[in-house]
């Protein structure tokens, strides 16, 4: 039995400030660090995601995630062709989904969105990963209703960014009461080098983190959340060194061990 892989996903957000060839950027950036997917945030009418959400505050932020629809096939088609990795949209609008469906295997479900029956009714059976932010133990409960095997559920701190104190990865292992058949990780807010690692030490099974190029613009609104291609990579590094330092968990002897056995007192 081999450690188990981490699904990782890097988080790219509205960091292409709204050119394609950055979002193209970003998605061999995700396959340079190593992630397993990329994901993009997107929305048909950021004027439904305000009234949904009561945040006119943040109307140009998600003006920033409304990126032309023809980009959705564009960058399925590129990655097909070019890369290794998955392509992810979070879907935002219960009319969304069905434009999006067509270039994902799974969607994401943000937290602002994960108790909003409407969006989670229109996805159906369809895979998801939901993101679990602003709740508690009990308001899991629901989600029995409403997850299906291979689904993913993930602790996640709905602060941008959220502070190491605060992180409480150790909430990842309340998450598996949902049982074998749902995968269960974090999104990850914090900038700390470890903590998806540390994510993976309490049982993340997905870890999903923000990630920026070199060159995004500082009044970006993903930038102070996401992380340098740098500093992507060595999270990435930390995850899967943590892979390997986990093992499989199964005590034996170890082959390093094997020339220590002839010292070994045995009981007489």
């Amino acid at each position: 039995m081999s450690a188990c892989r981490t699904f990782v996903i890097a988080e790219a957000a509205a960091c292409h400030d709204g050119e394609f060839l950055n979002a193209l950027r970003l998605v061999d950036l995700a396959e340079h660090i190593g992630a397993d997917a990329v994901k993009f945030q997107w929305t048909s009418s950021p004027e439904r995601m305000v009234a949904r959400r009561r945040a006119p505050e943040y109307l140009s932020a998600y003006e920033a995630l409304a990126f032309p629809e023809k980009w959705l096939s564009e960058l399925a088609d590129y990655v097909a062709e070019h890369c290794s990795i998955e392509l992810m949209y979070t879907v935002y609008l219960p009319e969304d989904v069905a434009a999006i469906k067509p270039h994902v295997r799974q969607f994401k479900v943000a937290s602002f969105e994960a108790i909003s029956g409407d969006l989670l009714e229109t996805i159906g059976t369809s895979p998801k990963i939901v993101s679990t932010g602003m709740q508690d133990h009990d308001t899991w409960a629901r989600y029995r209703e409403v997850l299906h095997p291979g689904d993913a559920i993930l602790h996640c701190v709905s602060a941008y960014p959220c502070p190491d104190d605060q992180a409480n990865l150790r909430a990842v292992r309340s998450l598996w009461q949902f049982g074998e058949a749902v995968r269960v990780g974090v999104s990850d807010h914090t900038r700390h080098p470890w903590a998806g690692a540390l994510a993976v030490a309490a049982g993340a099974e997905v870890v999903e983190f923000h990630v920026r190029l070199d060159d995004t613009l500082r009044t970006n609104a993903d930038y102070r959340v996401s992380r340098s291609p740098a500093e992507a990579r060595k999270y990435v590094a930390n995850i899967r060194l943590a892979e390997r330092m986990l093992g499989d968990g199964i005590k034996r002897v170890m082959p390093c061990e094997e020339p220590m056995l002839r010292y070994l007192v045995t009981p007489s």
